[in-house]
């Protein structure tokens, strides 16, 4: 069964460059190297500049899940820094 998931996240104000420098290579690099991503996309907020949202689709649970222990997962790490609180994350099925 195909698997959705929003994370939306806060960050530090003034951390915007960097945020989104970190947030790019990783999102690459998922995209790159974790089976079974069909999307997995930053936008940012068009009311407030610190809010951004991750939209991810995943063609089941297993590849889901082994997103979460991957490599490519490492990289993502990078943008802890810049958070501003933990993240909302929301799973969807079709």
């Amino acid at each position: 069964m195909p698997i959705r998931l929003t994370v939306q996240m806060k960050i530090k104000p003034g951390t915007q460059t960097d945020f989104e420098a970190a947030a790019q290579a990783a999102t690459a690099r998922v995209k790159a190297e974790d089976a079974g991503c069909q999307m997995y996309d930053l936008f940012k907020s068009l009311d407030d500049d610190t809010c951004y949202a991750m939209i991810e689709a995943w063609e089941n649970e297993e590849n889901l899940a082994a997103h979460g222990k991957s490599p490519a997962m490492a990289e993502m790490a990078k943008i802890g820094p810049f958070l501003d609180g933990a993240p909302t994350m929301n799973q969807y099925s079709d």
